[in-house]
């Protein structure tokens, strides 16, 4: 499920992140996890609000988005 928006879609489809000392970082097997969804990550209000909840930069946020994007 999509932590923004709720949305239960597979977990193919969503971005699977974890929070690591304070940072937001690709999910590395271990530990909880967070899901975000594809439209939400595309959604500048709903990205706002995110790097705002986990206390980044919203240009960091959107940098660790995109760095998702290209690796897949």
């Amino acid at each position: 499920m999509c932590i923004t928006c709720r949305k239960r879609e597979s977990q193919r489809t969503l971005i699977r992140l974890q929070l690591v000392d304070n940072r937001i970082v690709v999910y590395r097997g271990f530990g909880r996890s967070i899901y975000l969804c594809r439209a939400c990550s595309l959604n500048e209000k709903k990205m706002h609000s995110m790097a705002k909840r986990f206390r980044l930069e919203r240009s960091e946020f959107a940098t660790i988005l995109k760095e998702l994007e290209k690796n897949g």
